[in-house]
């Protein structure tokens, strides 16, 4: 699929909080004040009603209105829709899918910090189409029972080690990061990268992960693993985040894509 992208000139900012390594005098965190960059792309899909796709991960920061903390993820949705709205400028309102690649929770108490996405994936869904997604490691979505009747809520589609076909486009994805098996949101490197192996010989419109690979010729980091696994299959285009890359678009050497969105927001909108 082709893909172009303008990540020199993001359209617009979006501010919020975020927690810091650093503690002041008195042993309490410093508090860093930041700015999402927002871009706009395009990309080539004439068999789908979609017009427009957001993809997104690792919104690790609070927004504060009216005295109270959200997550950044829980407001988001409401200004990327008003942006969008300006871009289209139709009476026809666009149609507007989501994807997540988690980390979608933080804490202005701790970095690292692990919580429920739930309702910033509800928050997106009140907005758009449908969303889906991948879980990043911080992410939670309660307990056995609670994360059934989520993920049977309509036009929520959570991903993991598989694909869905939604309004023609074929999204797979698999949840987490390599490691230990035990832990949440993990998964072992041989049954990851064989599930990679499976879910790019399926012609993907979209492949969903929360772990990016590398690209060491431009000195971004990642997983060599995801990287090598990839450039041996059939060109995709890849959606990550986990590691922060100042560049956003790369090409793998087999021509797959990948779009590292890692505190970014990317909007495209189909050109059919």
């Amino acid at each position: 699929m082709k893909i172009t992208l303008d990540e020199i000139h993001p359209i617009e900012t979006y501010p919020y909080l975020e927690v810091g390594t650093e503690q002041s005098a008195d042993g309490q965190p410093i508090i860093l004040h930041k700015d999402l960059p927002i871009y706009l792309g395009e990309f080539e899909k004439t068999d789908t009603p979609i017009d427009f796709l957001i993809i997104c991960a690792d919104l690790q920061g609070m927004v504060e209105v009216d005295g109270t903390y959200s997550l950044l993820g829980e407001v988001l949705p409401e200004f990327l829709k008003l942006l969008i709205d300006l871009e289209w400028n139709t009476a026809q309102p666009p149609n507007i899918g989501v994807c997540l690649c988690g980390d979608l929770y933080t804490s202005l108490e701790k970095r690292g910090t692990n919580g429920d996405v739930r309702k910033v994936w509800l928050a997106f869904l009140k907005h758009f189409k449908w969303v889906v997604g991948v879980a990043g490691n911080h992410d939670r979505f309660g307990d056995v029972l609670a994360l059934a009747e989520f993920k049977a809520i309509p036009n929520i589609f959570l991903l993991h080690k598989e694909m869905k076909v939604i309004d023609h486009l074929k999204i797979g994805g698999i949840s987490g990061i390599i490691g230990r098996a035990d832990k949440t949101h993990r998964v072992d490197e041989k049954e990851y990268l064989n599930t990679l192996k499976k879910l790019t010989k399926k012609e993907l419109d979209f492949l969903l992960l929360h772990e990016t690979p590398d690209f060491p010729s431009n000195k971004l980091i990642g997983n060599t693993k995801i990287r090598a696994t990839i450039e041996k299959s059939t060109p995709t285009t890849v959606c990550s985040g986990h590691c922060h890359w100042e560049q956003t678009l790369i090409t793998l050497a087999n021509q797959s894509k990948v779009l590292n969105v890692d505190a970014k927001v990317v909007i495209l909108k189909n050109t059919k």
